[in-house]
Order: C-alpha cells, then sequence, then structure tokens
C-alpha cells in the first residue's frame, strides 16, 4: 500500500491553534510591525537533512537530487513559493516507500519494539511522538497522534510491528507537517496582530538559517526550556552552528546559488573555438571552485574579501598550467599561487566560462553579473521590440568592437550604459577565462569602469575590477542582503530595514566581511521571531 499525500500549506492553516505550539506566556511582542505569517516548503537539500535526522541515519545518502528540479526566485531556490507539486508528492512517496521506510524501520528497532509484559499500543504511542516530533519540529499534537496510530493499528492486525512501523514513517515523511516549516506565531491571537513566533518554530528558524538543517538536541532543549526569546541565546545557539559542517555546506549552497554557479557540471563550449576545454577541464574548474569556496568557509571564517580578493586558488596540474601558475608537487589539486592577471573566484576559470557565450566571452553576461548578483542593482529586461542576437563572430574584429553596437543602439544604450564597462574590462578573458593580451591578432582593449555609490571608478582587467570590488562598500552592502533573500526565502520590504541595517552594520564591523557575522545580526533580530497573523479574506 502506497500513501501518497498532496501536502499544501493550507493545511497547515486551517490547524495554526493546536499545531503552532506552546504560548511561552503570551509575552507581549517587541515590535510593532512584522512580516506576515507563513508555511515554507523545504528545499530538496533541507529535505535530505531532515531524513538524516528523523531516520538516524549514520550516512548521508543524497536523495532528493533525484527529484523534480526547484525553479530559482531573486537567484535562489529556498524562496518560499515552493510547492508540492503531484510529480513531486509522487517522488517523495516513492522515497519514503522504497529507501527511508525500509531504512528507517532498521535504524529505529530500538524505538518501536516493545519490551515483554509492555502493552504493544503503548510502545507504538511513544514511537510515534518520538518520530513525529523529530518530523514535524515540534510536540506531535493529538489529532496526529490518533491518526498515525489508527494507522500502526490498522498495519499491525494483518503483519508485523516492523511493517507497522515502516508505514507510520511513511506517513510522517509525506506529511505536509514535515514538508512545510511553520512561522504562524503564538497561538490565540487576533487576526493582523504581531505575535512572537512559538519557541519550536524560532528553534527552526535558527537552525535552518544556519544550517539548512532541523533543529539539533541543544536547540530543541532550549525551545522546550523557554529561552529562545532572549537575543543572547539565539545568539549562541547561531554562533556554535556556524562551527558544524552542515553550516558550511549551506553556506557553501548559499555563495554557488549567489554567484550563479549551479549550472558547472553542464557547461559546454565550442571546443574549435576553445581547444583547452573537454570534460576533464570542466570538473578541473569546477573542482577548483568547489575546494576553494570550502577552504574559504572552513579555514577563512567565511570571509567574502578573500573570497573576492584572494591571490591564491586550489588547483590541479591541468588548471595550473591553464593559469600558468606553479604545480603543487605530485599535480593533484592543492594550494596555488595566482598570477598577478588574477584574483578571487571571479578570475576562475568555472565563473567566466558561466558568464560566457559557446564561442566566444560576453562583456554583457559578465557585466550583468555584476550588477546584478554583486552590487545588488536590478537591470530591467530588454524592450519588447528587441531581438537578442548576439553579433556574430568575427574572424577580423574583437569581442569589444563586435558588442560596442549594443551601447550605440538608442534603444539599448540605457542599460548597456552600465553593463558594458563592466563587461569591457574584462575582455583579457576569453570565453574559457583563458587570459590574453590579443583577439584575432588584434590587441584587447580591456578598459572599463565601474559605477558605484561614491562615483565612476575606471579600472583596467578583470583582476583589477576583482580587487576593487573586495574592497568596495556597495559589494559588503549587496552581499548580507543577497544572504537575507536565501535565508528567509522572499524578497525584502519596508519592515525589514532595520533588519538588513544590522545585518550590514555586522558584516562590514570587522575587515574581513565575515558572512557568519551578518547572520547572527539576523538571528538577534526582534523581527525575525516575530509575524503578523493573517488576516481574515
Amino acid at each position: 500500500m502506497r500513501i501518497i499525500r498532496y501536502c499544501l500549506p493550507a493545511a497547515l492553516l486551517l490547524v495554526t491553534a493546536s499545531c503552532s505550539g506552546n504560548s511561552s506566556g503570551g509575552d507581549p511582542p517587541e515590535v510593532t510591525e512584522a512580516a506576515p505569517a507563513r508555511v515554507r516548503r523545504i528545499t530538496r537539500a533541507e529535505y535530505d537533512n531532515s531524513v538524516y535526522s528523523i531516520v538516524k541515519n549514520p550516512s548521508p545518502v543524497p536523495m532528493a537530487q533525484l527529484f523534480a528540479p526547484e525553479d530559482t526566485l531573486l537567484g535562489f531556490t529556498t524562496h518560499d513559493r515552493l510547492q508540492v507539486t503531484p510529480l513531486l508528492a509522487d517522488q517523495l512517496d516513492s522515497a519514503a516507500e522504497r529507501n527511508w521506510g525500509p531504512v528507517a524501520a532498521n535504524n529505529l528497532a530500538s524505538e518501536y519494539e516493545c519490551a515483554a509484559g509492555k502493552d504493544e499500543e503503548d510502545c507504538a504511542r511513544a514511537f510515534i511522538r518520538a518520530l513525529g516530533a523529530r518530523a514535524f519540529r515540534r510536540p506531535v499534537v493529538a489529532e496526529e497522534e490518533t491518526d498515525l496510530l489508527e494507522l500502526w493499528k490498522a498495519v499491525r492486525k494483518d503483519t508485523s510491528p516492523k511493517a507497522a512501523a515502516e508505514y507510520v514513517i511513511q506517513a510522517v515523511l509525506t506529511s505536509a507537517s514535515f514538508l512545510y516549516r511553520t512561522e504562524l506565531g503564538e497561538s490565540g491571537a487576533p487576526a493582523n496582530q504581531v505575535v512572537w513566533l512559538t519557541q519550536q518554530e524560532i528553534a527552526s528558524a535558527i537552525s535552518f538559517a544556519i544550517t539548512g538543517s532541523p533543529p539539533d538536541v541543544e536547540l530543541t532543549a532550549a525551545a522546550a526550556a523557554g529561552v529562545l526569546k532572549s537575543a543572547d541565546v539565539r545568539e549562541s545557539h547561531a554562533r556554535r552552528l556556524l562551527k558544524t559542517k552542515q553550516s558550511q555546506q549551506y553556506l557553501q549552497r548559499f555563495i554557488i546559488e549567489w554567484l550563479g554557479l549551479s549550472g558547472l557540471e553542464s557547461l559546454n563550449k565550442n571546443n574549435q573555438v576553445f581547444p583547452d576545454f573537454s570534460v576533464a577541464f570542466k570538473d578541473s574548474s569546477r573542482r577548483e571552485t568547489l575546494t576553494f569556496i570550502d577552504h574559504v568557509l572552513a579555514n577563512e571564517e567565511a570571509s567574502i574579501k578573500t573570497l573576492l580578493g584572494a591571490d591564491y586558488t586550489f588547483a590541479d596540474g591541468r588548471m595550473s598550467l591553464f593559469y600558468g601558475t606553479t604545480l603543487t608537487p605530485d599535480g593533484t589539486i592543492g594550494r596555488v599561487p595566482l598570477p598577478a592577471n588574477r584574483v578571487g573566484i571571479l578570475t576562475h576559470a568555472s565563473v567566466l566560462t558561466t558568464y560566457a557565450l559557446f564561442d566566444s566571452s560576453s562583456p554583457i553576461r559578465r557585466g550583468k553579473f555584476v550588477l546584478t548578483r554583486l552590487l545588488c542593482r536590478e537591470v530591467p529586461p530588454p524592450p519588447p521590440s528587441i531581438i537578442i542576437i548576439p553579433p556574430a563572430v568575427d574572424p577580423t574584429a574583437t569581442t569589444r568592437a563586435r558588442f560596442a553596437a549594443h551601447t550605440n543602439n538608442p534603444a539599448c544604450a540605457g542599460c548597456h550604459r552600465d553593463l558594458d564597462p563592466i563587461g569591457f574590462g574584462m575582455e583579457d578573458y576569453d570565453g574559457l577565462g583563458k587570459y590574453r593580451t590579443e583577439e584575432n591578432g588584434l590587441p584587447v582593449d580591456a578598459s572599463g569602469s565601474v559605477v558605484t555609490e561614491d562615483g565612476t571608478h575606471p579600472f583596467t582587467g578583470g583582476a583589477a575590477l576583482a580587487r576593487f570590488l573586495s574592497e568596495s562598500p556597495d559589494v559588503a552592502n549587496c552581499v548580507p542582503l543577497q544572504l537575507f533573500r536565501y535565508v528567509m526565502g522572499r524578497d525584502e520590504d519596508t519592515v525589514d530595514a532595520r533588519t538588513l541595517e544590522d545585518m550590514r552594520r555586522s558584516f562590514r564591523a570587522d575587515p574581513k566581511l565575515k558572512l557568519g557575522d551578518a547572520l547572527v545580526a539576523l538571528v538577534r533580530s526582534p523581527y525575525f521571531v516575530h509575524r503578523r497573523t493573517t488576516s481574515p479574506e
């Protein structure tokens, strides 16, 4: 028997009062305005992290990568518009039935097996409460316990306790209370009122914000003790979680999505134009970037200053030769110095290849990347009357000369006036990210400029741009906003102004520009732990 549950957030909203946890005394709110109450579907990565803790599996086995891919909003897959579609519901049910159900039934035998002389129904209740509390990130309510116990008894009539436990596990792993995180607040408040999140919701919000995982034992205990309304207590748990491997993995996903590098495995280039390109090259460049990101997170305190401005990378022999730098003694991947014409992750081949065309570089793509992802500037779509066709490759002209026509077109000039000077300044790298001073026998003009809040800044070459951006106050203001969007799963609103101000202040306080400082400021914010109750329709 398969258990297919189409899980909708409305199902949670209907049971707000019973499922939102304790009221912790109904303390008055600390703020007069807050973001709306909501429910959020967990992402594929959060699904995997959650299942590991629920079924107590000793080894991570990524399963959610086989599920329907998630779309992006604001560049991130963590947005709050994710839903359980019919296709995903079927995939979730299959994973619970064929994979996690049997695995969990073996892992959790000590929780559902009943000792001699004990009442089996009591044992089943205890199992359901323990399993449900881990899965739902709060205590199981009476209605849920009754439903799951009835399922247990129905299966147990004709089969073993293990089989009954397996069906209960399937039901839990396909339930709305597992697949959706609640931010509904303490029960009993009238509509359109600012309320505290419940202690369990605060614990989940902290844990998912720092690790992309459900609350651990310490956070769960803090919620049970009712102490998470204290900003200092929230900060202590945030700093503790920032030291974990789960936090490093979560922040790695942030950097990859922030910089638009999720498609590194599927990159393709015309190897007639770029003879260095191959599957091996693609793999080497991808490993370089991921290893460098992991190093920055683990050893440089998640420093964005280092990420953008480092004078070293982690390359194997293939990438070292491509960059023209020294090799590690055995040619395997390791730390090597970058030549003077490269600085930080923006000059990695993987990044430069991502923001290029199949057969050439792309000043427009590279300029838009810097403007939108690093400077948080919006670039409007081109007018409907404009047909977007990149200029044809011309063996007698440079890429800059071919693309300059866009700037000269009055219909395009508005946007390209900001885009092109940035992208033109990165023309010392070809479409594969190889450094060059000539193109088609002609000298490359890599002069450019970038407009920030304090004026126009000229530069020459991608390394100079990367060095400037690593020191730019505009970037230091943009990164916390991007992190806010990633963690909170939504665009910023007027109510978020104070939170973003605190995040930016904490982020800029240390010259290294550490992501953890911005996250701690977010978790400390009173706006992080309050919501406005829904208004009646």
